[in-house]
């Protein structure tokens, strides 16, 4: 059996990519998690504050619903591999007045920006190269937009099995350059970001929906 682990991404485009973000407010870093050649490869949004905490993907409140994904699935974590579009958790300050009149800052997950995402766009390239996953699933609109553009949604989709070649860097040293389409194709498969479920319980259903549908898929 494989072994969960992190991609072997190059040090130094992980040394270039941090550096460009340095005076952004993002904080800490990590890599995915998973196997080689894996079924599927799930892609999130960014790390959270417990991710960057405990340095592993989906391990907050939304992971406790990636976990039920994996479960409808009939698949764990040693037969996935799981990432996000980028790899530091990007955050704003917000200040709070206590009763007692003292100021205190809250801090607390944001969107990334276009930019933020394509700074980091040569570490998930290396990751698909690595694991040749059977299966990519974008999970929510940043996931999806960073592989395919901006030109649809999670909810027009989800669901639904599409082929195709996925953005890359266009050059991994010069984010100005922006993005090209792969060479290679792969079958990508969109789905709602766990997260989602938490602000809208509606869309429970459609996520179980969604998953039986990709069960099916796998299994032939």
């Amino acid at each position: 059996m494989n072994e969960v682990q992190s991609a072997p991404v190059d040090p130094a485009t992980i040394t270039i990519c941090r550096a460009r973000l340095v005076h952004q407010p993002v904080e800490g870093f990590l890599l995915g998690r998973g196997v080689r050649f894996a079924k599927i490869m799930f892609i999130g949004e960014a790390p959270g504050a417990q991710e960057v905490l405990e340095g592993k993907p989906f391990v907050g409140q939304a992971g406790q619903e990636m976990n039920a994904y994996l479960e409808r699935l009939k698949l764990t974590r040693d037969q996935v591999y799981i990432t996000s579009a980028m790899r530091s958790r990007p955050y704003k300050d917000k200040v709070l007045v206590r009763p007692s009149g003292e100021n205190v800052i809250s801090r607390s997950n944001r969107t990334p920006t276009k930019a933020e995402i394509l700074a980091h766009a040569p570490l998930l390239d290396e990751e698909i190269r690595w694991v040749r996953p059977d299966i990519l699933a974008p999970m929510g609109n940043t996931a999806l937009h960073r592989l395919i553009g901006s030109h649809e949604t999670v909810t027009s989709l989800h669901g639904k099995m599409m082929e195709g070649p996925v953005q890359q860097a266009a050059d991994p040293e010069n984010p100005g350059a922006g993005y090209v389409f792969s060479p290679e194709t792969y079958r990508i498969f969109p789905l709602f970001h766990p997260a989602a479920v938490l602000y809208n319980r509606k869309l429970s259903t459609l996520i179980e929906d969604d998953l039986d549908i990709l069960a099916r898929i796998l299994g032939g």
